[in-house]
């Protein structure tokens, strides 16, 4: 039986093609996606899902959005990629078509809710952005957490140098976690079950050029490999790595991947904001992904492209 998924993702070009994933695997059997503040601009960002859809024909899944605002929003030039792929050309060919979702969507905490109460069982979320909407739906509403199967959390460095660039707070924190560490801190007291994929395993995957030849050369007839390429075409001449595929493909294919449980805590405020740390006293214990194999990691993204 696939399991039941709500996404949480803020629009950057990693999350869309994890969105796509999600979607279209049959181990997974996505509910709602939800559009946090992070890194895009939220409105762009539901464009770009609501073409996605529209373009791939894919049904039944509610895309929802939130507006709450991270504490530390990430780098304009970074969110005003999300523009990028609403405008992408490829998008020419669903002109004539009804968009997959012709209303706004309806607020990311609503939806969550809704699907949690009255899905017939646990749900896994995965997020791909700040966890300010779920830190909110726990903190709101702690007795769903008992509907929550586990939260899979792109996020947190452990035992690698962060990937915030800015000044003081430069190579302390991941960006995840640095857009807004309370939240971060309020899912980990929540007490439900948490997979985190930090830079410590992702840092091992940058963007594979090799990859995409395949994929090309493989995907000729599939719509879904076609675009997919096309959004990895925005960032391939950047350092870039697949932080939010590798969450997506943890919730497909969990026994690919190799954990270690350790106790984690945060830093929620001064210089080292946002910094994940191993702690002996405070934090909890969570499963942290260690290891995945690159052959069985490619092999994941390309057949499920291939699929649509």
């Amino acid at each position: 039986m696939a399991k039941l998924i709500i996404h949480d993702h803020d629009g950057h070009i990693d999350d869309l093609i994890s969105l796509i994933l999600l979607w279209i695997s049959p181990e997974t059997d996505l509910q709602v996606v939800g559009i946090t503040s992070g890194d895009s601009f939220v409105e762009e960002a539901f464009k770009a899902s609501i073409k996605i859809a529209t373009f791939l024909d894919l049904e039944t899944v509610e895309i929802a959005q939130s507006n709450e605002s991270a504490l530390n929003p990430f780098p304009e030039s970074w969110r005003k990629e999300s523009s990028l792929v609403v405008d992408l050309p490829i998008f020419s060919q669903i002109s004539h078509k009804r968009p997959y979702q012709d209303f706004k969507g309806r607020n990311s905490l609503v939806a969550y809710s809704d699907c949690l109460k009255h899905a017939n069982s646990k749900v896994t979320i995965v997020t791909t952005g700040p966890l300010t909407n779920i830190a909110l739906l726990l903190e709101q509403q702690p007795k769903l957490k008992d509907n929550i199967q586990e939260i899979i959390i792109m996020g947190g460095a452990i035992n690698v140098p962060g990937n915030v660039e800015i000044d003081n707070f430069k190579h302390k924190a991941e960006w995840n976690i640095f857009a807004h560490p309370q939240a971060f801190r309020t899912v980990l007291n929540s007490g439900v079950h948490i997979k985190l994929i930090p830079l410590d395993v992702t840092n091992l995957f940058p963007l594979n050029k090799e990859l995409l030849i395949s994929l090309e050369e493989r995907g000729q007839k599939s719509k879904a490999a076609k675009l997919a390429l096309k959004l990895w075409s925005l960032v391939s001449s950047f350092e870039y790595y697949y932080w939010d595929t590798l969450t997506s493909v943890c919730a497909i294919k969990p026994d690919l991947f190799t954990f270690k449980e350790q106790k984690i805590d945060v830093v929620t405020s001064g210089s080292s904001m946002g910094r994940t740390y191993v702690s002996l006293f405070s934090g909890r214990h969570i499963e942290i992904a260690t290891q995945i194999s690159k052959a069985a990691f490619e092999q994941v993204i390309i057949e499920t492209l291939l699929m649509t």
